[in-house]
């Protein structure tokens, strides 16, 4: 029970100390012999103020540990974005490469399909007949012709090179188009390019 009174001298009491919370008194002084009575227990308060050091150090490690979780979970995330990233400039990669490959297909196709022509016929030569569109390729002393005919088949003749036309290329191996051959009734043949004709024969003859 709180003093009412100073137990020494029975003089008045004035407040002395009070508690930092709550500001409850917790000890009193007399006026007459300055006689100060014992501490009263305030348990509450002081239950608090121990236990408020350990609540802050608890805060601070829960802070430490949010912060630390944070660092993880963000580096996690980038570690996810990188790889997702490098995974989807693999298929990029992949599909492009895929397409390129597929345009090069399509494109040695479309060349063979060009270049592929009918099956060569040979049959006898024809007294005065004449080939247009024909291709000619020189190598030394002869020049091959391949012709297109009027009933699909494909005319081809290996000729003597005419000395003039050979002098018109400086390779000794050469290709030309729009040649036109013309066979004459006495065996010879007449070559004709870019509006200049060239006598020559059959190779060998």
């Amino acid at each position: 029970m709180p003093d009412e009174s100073c137990r020494t001298c029975g003089g008045g009491l004035v407040n002395h100390r009070s508690c930092s919370d709550c500001k409850k008194v917790t000890q009193k002084k007399c006026r007459v012999c300055s006689r100060t009575t014992t501490l009263q227990s305030h348990q509450h308060c002081i239950m608090n103020s121990m236990l408020n050091p350990k609540q802050q150090l608890v805060q601070v490690i829960q802070k430490n540990e949010i912060s630390h979780t944070r660092k993880n979970s963000l580096r996690f995330s980038f570690l996810v974005i990188g790889i997702a990233g490098f995974f989807i400039l693999g298929l990029i990669a992949n599909s492009y490469s895929g397409i390129l490959q597929g345009i090069s297909d399509e494109a040695q196709a479309t060349n063979s399909n060009n270049i592929a022509v009918k099956p060569i016929d040979s049959f006898p030569t024809q007294s005065g007949k004449s080939y247009d569109n024909c291709i000619a390729y020189g190598s030394g002393e002869s020049i091959t012709v391949t012709c297109p005919t009027s009933d699909g088949s494909v005319y081809k003749g290996i000729l003597n090179m005419p000395q003039d036309l050979k002098k018109e290329f400086s390779d000794s191996v050469f290709s030309i188009r729009g040649v036109v051959i013309t066979e004459n009734s006495d065996g010879s043949m007449m070559l004709q390019y870019h509006l200049k004709k060239y006598m020559t024969n059959s190779f060998g003859n």
